[in-house]
C-alpha cells in the first residue's frame, strides 16, 4: 500500500509539473510552450474549440477566432479572476482575456493576454494589468493579491485547456 501511494504521488507530481506554468510581470504573462501527446493539427483546433465551449458554458462571449492551419484565439469572460483588498474590503474583478495558441503536432506556444478588467457590477476599469505595477517593476501599495489570485486564475484556465488537449484519446 506505501508504495503504490509513492507511486501515485509520484505520477501526479509528473502530471503537474508538466503543465505550463505562468507568471505575471509588469508586461503582463510570458508566452510558454508546452509538449503534447502528437495530436493532428484538426483535431487540435476541434478539441480546442470543444474546450472553449465546455469551460466557458455558463459566461457570455466565449469565441474561437483567427483559426489558420498552424494557430487560434480564444476569447472569454472569467468571473472573480482577481482581486485585493483596500482598507479590509475585498475588491474582485471578471476579466474579458485572450489565448493566442500556436501550435504544431507535438507542441504549441500560449500567449495569455488580459484584454480588459471589469468591476462584479462589469463596469469596464480604466487600469490595465501594467497599471498596477510602479516603475520599479513592483507591485503598487495595496495590491499584493492581486499577482497571486490572477496567477492562480490564469493557471487554473491554461492547465484545463492543456488536461484537455494532453487526455485527448
Amino acid at each position: 500500500m506505501r508504495k503504490l501511494l509513492s507511486l501515485l504521488f509520484i505520477l501526479f507530481g509528473l502530471s503537474v509539473y508538466a503543465q505550463p506554468k505562468l507568471e505575471l510581470t509588469p508586461r503582463g504573462f510570458d508566452p510558454v510552450e508546452v509538449t503534447i501527446p502528437s495530436i493532428p493539427t484538426e483535431k487540435f483546433i476541434e478539441l480546442s474549440k470543444s474546450w472553449t465551449t465546455e469551460y466557458n458554458r455558463r459566461l457570455k462571449g466565449a469565441d474561437v477566432t483567427n483559426v489558420t492551419d498552424s494557430s487560434l484565439t480564444i476569447s472569454a469572460f472569467k468571473k472573480n479572476a482577481f482581486f485585493f483588498r483596500n482598507r479590509g474590503e475585498m475588491f474582485e474583478y471578471t476579466i474579458n482575456y485572450s489565448m493566442k495558441i500556436t501550435f504544431s503536432n507535438q507542441s504549441y506556444t500560449l500567449q495569455f493576454i488580459v484584454n480588459n478588467i471589469y468591476t462584479d457590477d462589469d463596469t469596464l476599469v480604466k487600469y490595465k494589468l501594467p497599471d498596477y505595477f510602479n516603475s520599479s517593476g513592483e507591485l503598487k501599495e495595496g495590491y499584493s493579491d492581486l499577482k497571486p489570485s490572477l496567477e492562480r486564475t490564469v493557471n487554473g484556465i491554461v492547465a484545463s485547456h492543456y488536461n484537455f488537449i494532453a487526455n485527448f484519446k
